[in-house]
């Protein structure tokens, strides 16, 4: 197994050993964050496993949501809180193919725990707080899609319907970008109702920009598809004269 920390736009490849995450500069992850200890958490590693274990730090160490005690095993996508950071585990094979180990099917339907909180943020209306609790989740599903890993339909819709809600309370295009680039590595077009969601949701969003989408219909204008299909890629075409006449 190769496991590797996704920190922001960084990915960390734990070797075996002992890998800390703290506050200190000889940490091997040093984290600005007053909320830290200089010594916060401990990777273990071994070809079978990873374990995480919190160094007696004074805020603890969250993984999907939950304080562990002790030393606690992690699986691929668990993500990682140490004070303010959020950070998630990816597991990756030793094969030519190099292909992702997939999570459990019920936590990859959920979110998780985060997932559960980030419904009730939307319900509420705060659309800042629930894509600061899931975004990174959801760019570990794009960043799967795009590197040829399977993802579950049930991820797909779940990952699309957050960035939809997402992108129509912040009014950020990120996270239609998002869908655009998602199906792109799908390489199929998306359902009716996301497209119907998307005219609504793209009169919302401040500064679109038509860069997403137009790569996304270079991908759908090269696949041989159905009439229902094709009727869609229609519908899809005229998002980006929505864009453009804005």
């Amino acid at each position: 197994m190769r496991y590797t920390l996704r920190y922001k736009l960084h990915d960390f490849d734990l070797a075996q050993g002992e890998f800390v995450v703290g506050r200190a500069v000889t940490c091997e992850l040093s984290l600005d964050d007053p909320m830290v200890s200089r010594a916060h958490a401990k990777l273990s590693v071994t070809p079978e496993q990873i374990l995480l274990e919190d160094l007696a730090s004074r805020n603890g160490v969250k993984v999907n949501g939950e304080r562990i005690q002790g030393a606690r095993k992690l699986e691929h996508g668990d993500q990682v809180v140490i004070g303010s950071q959020e950070m998630v585990l990816l597991i990756r094979r030793e094969a030519a193919a190099d292909t992702l180990v997939q999570p459990p099917p019920d936590r990859g339907a959920s979110f998780g725990l985060l997932g559960a909180l980030a419904d009730k943020a939307l319900g509420l209306g705060r659309g800042d707080e629930a894509e600061r609790l899931i975004g990174q989740q959801l760019e570990q599903v794009l960043a799967d899609a795009e590197s040829g890993c399977a993802v579950s339909p049930d991820h797909i819709e779940r990952a699309t319907d957050y960035a939809l809600r997402i992108a129509s309370f912040t009014q950020n295009a990120r996270w239609t970008d998002f869908i655009f680039r998602l199906y792109s590595a799908l390489r199929r077009p998306c359902a009716a109702s996301v497209v119907d969601q998307l005219y609504t949701v793209l009169r919302k969003v401040q500064r679109p920009t038509p860069q997403a989408l137009r790569t996304y219909l270079g991908v759908l204008r090269a696949l041989d598809l159905g009439p229902a299909d094709r009727f869609l890629v229609n519908r899809i075409e005229g998002l980006e004269r929505l864009i453009g006449a804005r």
